[in-house]
């Protein structure tokens, strides 16, 4: 048993020293640049976010405290509109409360 452990842990010692020498160091310092740039690109954005998250607080905390004005040309949803229908084909009684109007052009 002691034998099998032995060997096992020199392959695998032999094994990593294999792979170690195979490994270019110009492509490790590429791979190091690239993950220095994208770490930089995440610390901007989490930065952009943080700010972003800052001023939708603002804005909420300002939107909750003014009141809300009201719009000087909103309409009025109570108000009562006539359309004359003349002598156009209607189903119902005409002294309804509440009139729908269909206009279709057959061409």
């Amino acid at each position: 048993m002691r034998r099998s452990t032995t060997a096992s842990s020199s392959l695998v010692a032999m094994l990593s020293l294999v792979l170690t020498a195979c490994v270019d160091p110009q492509e490790v310092s590429d791979m190091r640049s690239k993950l220095d740039e994208v770490q930089a690109q995440q610390k901007d954005v989490l930065t952009k976010l943080d700010a972003l998250a800052k001023g939708q607080k603002d804005i909420l905390a300002k939107a909750g405290t003014a009141p809300a004005a009201a719009r000087p040309d909103a309409p009025d949803p109570n108000k009562r509109h006539t359309i004359p229908v003349g002598n156009s084909f209607s189903k119902g009684p005409a002294t309804a409360a509440v009139t729908l109007v269909e206009w279709s052009d057959f061409q």
